[in-house]
């Protein structure tokens, strides 16, 4: 069997009322993110760089230790991490860029993200607030706080990762710091022991599943962890499923372009786990119908990321 590569998991999640991901401000007005498609609809999306974010700030809430930010000695105002990635785990799967004279040295991301696209239209919904006065003077405290609006929206949003597991705890001589690269002497490459790959692979699909992040969670507070969610091992480094989960305006998940995705890419998937949150979609029985009918076990998603976790477990790193 050809060896592991990477793995890739698209998943669904579901804001009832979200302002995730900002884009610049209008007046008093806080816009959101968007694109507009064909049909001259604007759809909200939610940048691959805020949803890296609200994962490092999961593994970091486990305890595990995080790089530390620096500023940058070009005066730039740029903050950059240590690029330790054989010491911390976001610095291995996030990667890092370090433009300093005499300590260049970059790594490129073994996590991709894609941007959450949403898969309805924004209608222009917007929530007013009020920056209140409350504890100023008296005469503040009757002349009202300042108004403001955010954009806000109900929808569902479509998001894929891929983790090139072949490049999890293996760096290259360009990725290391000076002291490690003369450590290295004649080899060109440094790799983690195959236990700390497996537990940064495990860490990082952990944290999905308690996913939460974005912008103005303090009065608008979001869900973004996964729905519905289709992982992949794979023997090539493709995000199949990337364009290939849909819904209709009912609500309902497209199950055939899962179904004729997966049989089109049987060649590199070696394993499938498909997990599915109770009470999400209006058409969930024929959802698991249909799948299991084609083939493929559906399980409650913490038990489908548990599976995963166990294969991992048993890849060749």
């Amino acid at each position: 069997m050809p060896k592991t590569n990477c793995i890739s998991s698209t998943y669904i999640f579901k804001t009832t009322l979200g302002s995730i991901n900002g884009s610049f401000t209008e007046g008093n007005v806080a816009t959101i993110k968007k694109i507009t498609t064909p049909d001259g609809n604007m759809r909200p999306y939610i940048s691959g760089q805020s949803q890296r974010h609200a994962i490092r700030a999961i593994i970091a809430e486990t305890g595990v230790p995080m790089s530390p930010l620096f500023g940058v000695e070009n005066e730039k105002g740029v903050d950059v991490t240590a690029g330790l990635p054989e010491q911390y785990i976001d610095d291995d799967l996030f990667g890092f860029m370090i433009a300093v004279q005499g300590k260049n040295r970059r790594r490129t991301a073994p996590a991709r993200v894609s941007a959450a696209v949403g898969l309805f239209p924004f209608r222009g919904d917007r929530d007013l607030g009020t920056k209140s006065k409350e504890g100023t003077d008296d005469e503040g405290m009757g002349a009202g706080g300042n108004m403001f609006e955010t954009e806000i929206y109900y929808n569902y949003f479509r998001s894929t990762v891929l983790l090139e597991v072949d490049r999890v705890g293996v760096f290259r001589s360009f990725e290391l710091s000076k002291e490690e690269k003369e450590k290295l002497g004649e080899s060109k490459v440094k790799a983690l022991s195959s236990q700390e790959k497996r537990k940064r692979i495990s860490m990082f699909y952990s944290a999905l599943l308690t996913l939460w992040g974005g912008g103005k969670q303090s009065r608008i507070l979001t869900d973004i962890a996964p729905k519905f969610i289709v992982t992949t091992v794979q023997s090539a480094k493709s995000p199949i499923l990337l364009e290939g989960i849909t819904m209709n305006e009912r609500e309902e998940l497209c199950v055939e372009p899962v179904i004729e995705t997966l049989k089109d890419n049987k060649n590199i998937i070696q394993n499938t786990f498909i997990g599915l949150r109770s009470g999400t979609f209006s058409n969930e029985e024929k959802v698991r119908a249909e799948l299991q009918q084609a083939g493929f076990v559906v399980k409650p998603l913490n038990e489908s990321i548990s599976d995963l976790l166990s294969a991992i477990n048993t890849i060749d790193l």
